[in-house]
């Protein structure tokens, strides 16, 4: 495929630094073409890009969402050998098992994240977003990914996990290490090594943590998890601090991309800027729709366990599936006028959050976090405003975000 800058008007090739700026012309390109298409960078490795097609095979249930190691690491043979922490680490994650054993932990871990608990959580978040939005009134660069979308969400899921104060910018890092690697849909060993290493100093503080916390019990979401793992007797200390580590990791990752990609997008829709200020009931489906129209999450990938026909191509067990879930929310087969960011859309049924018995865990919290910082960023900056022509976009593939939304007040 072509690269589109010469003015061919044919779109740029998917993963190129191009794609990044600006992949909604190749999903448009390719969702056009077979319903199922060969990832030629990885052999036996396909990709869904339909709406309908990804919300049918993600349920299917001849799928796995359990990765062997050479899909996790991007290697095969002695190779693999090296990374044996890494991937028993990952491969211990809510968002890596099926049931049964999935659906067992997801209960132990429900009520952290029920409607409820979460909107408990409600005025400790809105004097966290108070206080940033202080912070970024007095700024001479205001940021908005700096100095708000990136400590919001740390902060509140630092604050569930009962991390200390002193770990959190750390395990900020850390986790950035890991997110630059799981996202990646062609992983290398290079940047598996940097997730190992991160992975390995993060299991060190969840189980020193944990080991005073049996000793000073507190009523937080780590509490909850090591009450349910003593009475349930069946999760190891490896499984808790998967979970941890995952917790932490998803708990900032995409909220802080949903709270970028969203303000980036109003500011980049003055109309629709100027309408959702003036409403702001608007806000909870303006949220909904900026989670279709520029999701933080922009792949997911499942594992083939038997043969699967499909469209008159054989998907054979072992293969990959990836749902290209940010061209599935552009399809126009399931929505009007698809490129248009609507606010008043209804019934959105976007993916954002996944189709499947993995759906997002903290959906509700990630809502929450996201329409206080955007309500809050519209109400105290009226006159809100992009400082720069050009976004500036992450190279993270699946996660796509912001490295930075510099704007004037």
């Amino acid at each position: 495929m072509a690269v589109s800058s010469n003015g061919t008007g044919v779109p740029p090739p998917l993963f190129s630094a191009e794609f990044q700026q600006n992949p909604y012309p190749t999903y448009r390109h390719l969702r056009a073409g077979p319903r199922l298409q060969p990832l030629a960078e990885r052999p036996g490795a396909w990709l869904v890009f339909g709406y309908a097609d990804c919300t049918a095979l993600l349920r299917d249930d001849r799928l796995t969402s359990h990765r062997p190691a050479h899909a996790l690491v991007g290697a095969t043979g002695d190779v693999l050998d090296e990374f044996a922490p890494l991937v028993s680490h990952m491969q211990r994650w809510l968002l890596q098992l099926d049931a049964p054993r999935h659906s067992l932990l997801r209960k132990l871990m429900n009520p952290g994240f029920s409607p409820s608990t979460v909107e408990r959580l409600r005025p400790a978040i809105e004097a966290i977003v108070d206080r940033l939005l202080n912070q970024l009134e007095s700024s001479i660069a205001p940021d908005v990914i700096r100095q708000v979308a990136y400590p919001l969400p740390v902060q509140v899921i630092s604050e569930m996990l009962g991390l200390p104060q002193e770990l959190r910018q750390r395990c900020t890092e850390l986790t950035n290490d890991l997110a630059n690697w799981f996202g990646n849909v062609l992983r290398t060993p290079e940047r598996a090594r940097v997730a190992q290493t991160a992975i390995v100093e993060l299991e060190g503080y969840f189980a020193a943590l944990i080991r005073e916390r049996r000793r000073r019990r507190k009523d937080d979401l780590l509490g909850l998890m090591i009450d349910a793992a003593d009475h349930a007797k069946s999760l190891s200390a490896e499984e808790l601090y998967a979970q941890c580590v995952m917790m932490l990791f998803a708990g900032h990752e995409t909220t802080r991309h949903l709270i970028g990609n969203g303000m980036n997008t109003l500011l980049s829709h003055p109309r629709t800027l100027a309408e959702v200020h003036s409403h702001p009931e608007l806000v909870p489906n303006a949220v909904e729709e900026l989670l279709r129209f520029e999701s933080p999450v922009q792949a997911i990938p499942r594992g083939v366990k038997a043969d699967i026909d499909f469209d008159g191509q054989v998907i054979p067990a072992g293969s990959s599936l990836v749902f290209m879930i940010g061209a599935a929310q552009r399809d126009p087969r399931q929505y009007d006028e698809p490129d248009q960011l609507n606010v008043h859309r209804h019934h959105i049924r976007h993916l954002a959050f996944g189709a499947d018995a993995h759906v997002c865990l903290g959906a509700t919290l990630a809502r929450l976090e996201s329409q206080l910082a955007i309500g809050g960023l519209l109400r105290r900056f009226p006159t809100l405003a992009l400082a720069d022509d050009r976004p500036d976009w992450g190279s993270n593939f699946a996660i796509r975000g912001l490295n930075s939304l510099r704007v004037r007040l």
